[in-house]
């Protein structure tokens, strides 16, 4: 109970700073928490129907159509392989290779904190009802599709990974590759394999 009013306390807190914030300040910590709280909450709520498998994160069909991370290429060509790649990274978001995003100010950051252990809150809150919680995701089946989501994913960074791989013995430039900074050294002219005589 102390923590459901914990998290009571934080959510208006946040609700109240906002309130108090000038419309100049966008993206302050404060209102990035109120945002971020305010758009995840309902999902934070609704968890225990992903424990009873009611509600699903699908597995995107690409993925699922994805059976082993080195299928052969359609083209092996820098579009084509550029084509895969971004196809991936829509669903997948950013490569690790990828430059890292603007630094974020601490006020920011404490946002997004306070936002995260709000919601984590209130979903621990939510599914604090169900008895034997692992049991029950078990025979639902939402543990055995949680594996299947998670391994569609692994095959797909897996892919994006190989595809990237291949457009950088080709020559490719990045995204159709990957970037310079990821420690590969540049590829020379295409290699010749000769028969004897």
């Amino acid at each position: 109970m102390a923590g459901r009013l914990g998290i009571t306390l934080v959510l208006v807190a946040l609700a109240l700073g906002g309130c108090a914030s000038s419309s100049k300040d966008k993206d302050t910590g404060v209102n990035r928490a109120v945002n971020k709280t305010s758009e995840g909450i309902d999902d934070a709520a609704l968890t225990p129907l992903n424990d009873l498998n009611l509600r699903r994160t699908e597995i995107p069909k690409r993925l699922e159509a994805i059976v082993s991370p080195y299928e052969p290429l359609k083209a092996r060509t820098c579009e084509a392989i550029l084509a895969e790649v971004t196809e991936l990274t829509i669903i997948l978001g950013p490569d690790s290779d990828a430059p890292p995003p603007s630094p974020e100010t601490l006020s920011q950051r404490a946002g997004d904190g306070a936002a995260n252990l709000a919601l984590s809150g209130v979903a621990s809150a939510a599914t604090d009802f169900i008895p034997f919680r692992s049991v029950v995701r078990a025979a639902t089946g939402a543990s055995a599709h949680e594996r299947r989501l998670r391994a569609a994913y692994e095959r797909g960074i897996q892919r994006r990974a190989y595809v990237k791989g291949v457009g950088w013995t080709l020559g490719c430039q990045p995204p159709a590759a990957p970037e310079p900074g990821a420690g590969l050294p540049p590829v020379g002219p295409p290699i010749e394999y000769r028969k004897p005589g």
